[in-house]
C-alpha cells in the first residue's frame, strides 16, 4: 500500500513508498483553509481538517485513480488476501510474492504467473465464483500496463532471500 504510515497533520514531509517508485505528501493550503493529499506533488483530494470527509469525496481519486495510468501506483501490482473456510490460515499474493499458512512468514516466491493463476483453482478458492477469471483479468492488465511487474517483483524477493519453495 502506498499510505503505509500515519503522518502528522501538521507535516508537510513527503513520504516515499513502493520502493521509491511513489511520493505522497500532505499540505496546508492556506487560500482555501483545506489540506491536500498530494501524489508527486499534485493535489488528489482535499479536506477539511476539522471537518468529517464523506466518501464521495473520494470518487474523483478513485476514478482517476482507474482512468489515468500515470495517477499514483494504482496499476503497478497485484495484491490479494484470502482466509478460506474462515480459518486463521491466508492464502496471500503481493505481487510475485505468494503468502500460505499460518502468517505471513510462510511465503514463496512465485516461479512463474501461472503459479499466481493455480491459487485459483484451489478447493477453497474455486468455490469462490468468478476468482479464477478476476485473477487472470488483474495478470493480463498488469502486463499491458506495466509489463515488467512480474520480474521486478522476482529480483526483489530473491534480494531478499525469499526462495521459490
Amino acid at each position: 500500500k502506498p499510505y503505509d504510515r500515519a503522518v502528522h497533520i501538521g507535516t508537510n514531509s513527503t513520504i516515499t513508498s513502493l520502493n521509491g517508485s511513489f511520493h505522497w505528501n500532505l499540505r496546508y493550503n492556506i487560500d482555501s483553509g483545506r489540506m491536500e493529499l498530494c501524489h508527486s506533488g499534485e493535489t488528489a483530494v482535499s479536506f477539511h481538517p476539522a471537518k468529517t470527509v464523506r466518501y464521495e469525496s473520494f470518487r474523483k481519486m478513485i476514478l482517476r485513480s482507474r482512468s489515468e495510468k500515470s495517477f499514483g501506483p494504482f496499476l503497478t501490482g497485484l495484491r490479494f488476501c484470502l482466509y478460506p473456510k474462515k480459518t486463521s490460515k491466508m492464502i496471500a499474493v503481493r505481487d510475485a510474492c505468494i503468502y500460505d499458512g499460518d502468517s505471513s512468514c510462510v511465503k514463496r516466491r512465485a516461479l512463474t504467473r501461472k503459479d499466481i493463476l493455480s491459487i485459483s483453482t484451489r478447493e477453497e478458492i474455486e468455490r469462490i465464483v468468478g476468482f479464477s477469471t478476476l485473477l487472470k483479468d488483474a495478470i493480463d492488465l498488469l502486463d499491458r500496463e506495466c509489463p515488467d511487474w512480474f520480474e521486478k517483483s522476482c529480483s526483489f524477493l530473491g534480494s531478499k532471500g525469499v526462495t521459490t519453495k
